[in-house]
């Protein structure tokens, strides 16, 4: 995973942090709901064929992520999170069906079928909470990777993985239950960078990567 790049974001949280005079650290464990969307298009590089094919989906998944935190005496928080589990981009993996331009020896002949699906893991995030009385607005950035899951045919090209960054916004209502412990429940919404890859066989694909996300998190306070 590559070092995220919003180190302006980074250094804002912590000198807003350096302010404060004391704080807790929170670790725990979050449940989500998430509901994937994406976006994309591929453009074939050769001559003979220079159509675009476009298509959207979409997916929901529950997964669960760990996070530790700084939490002062006024709720503001600065903290981060890491999901380790992967979940696919799409409810059904796609497939097409086209006429093989190889002669009979020089790979396949008659009709190819090839397949298409994506699925993304490795989502970590740094974050910052604004307290607002018993709610909070947060904002973050975050990365991923996609790992492209394509099949591979005779004279055919594949894409490679990417890691995209995202920045986070979300809203949420925070609580304690007593000996240290607390909860929150938050509503959030990740937009991610463009993924933009091209294969070894000069085809291009552009796509788009969003997640709202129904985040249910239990804390404990050291």
């Amino acid at each position: 995973m590559k070092i995220t790049k919003h180190i302006s974001f980074i250094i804002l949280g912590l000198l807003m942090f350096s302010r404060l005079a004391s704080a807790d650290i929170g670790i725990g464990a979050t449940g989500t709901l998430a509901m994937i969307d994406a976006s994309g298009s591929e453009t074939e590089g050769t001559a003979a064929d220079t159509s675009d094919r476009s298509k959207s989906v979409d997916n929901n998944a529950l997964y669960g992520s760990i996070f530790a935190e700084y939490i002062a005496d006024n709720n503001f928080v600065i903290g981060v999170s890491y999901n380790p589990f992967s979940a696919d981009v799409s409810d059904a993996t796609h497939s097409r069906t086209d006429t093989s331009e190889a002669g009979s020896g020089e790979g396949r002949s008659g009709s190819n079928t090839q397949t298409a699906d994506a699925e993304v893991e490795n989502y970590a995030s740094l974050y910052m909470e604004i307290p607002m009385a018993s709610a909070y607005l947060k904002l973050g950035a975050a990365q991923i990777d996609v790992k492209t899951k394509e099949n591979a045919i005779t004279n055919g090209g594949t894409y490679g993985d990417a890691t995209l960054d995202a920045y986070i916004v979300g809203v949420g209502l925070k609580g304690d239950t007593g000996g240290g412990y607390y909860y929150k429940l938050a509503a959030e919404y990740v937009d991610f960078e463009d993924l933009s890859l091209s294969s070894s066989t000069n085809n291009s694909i552009t796509a788009d990567l969003d997640i709202t996300e129904i985040n249910f998190s239990i804390g404990k306070k050291f």
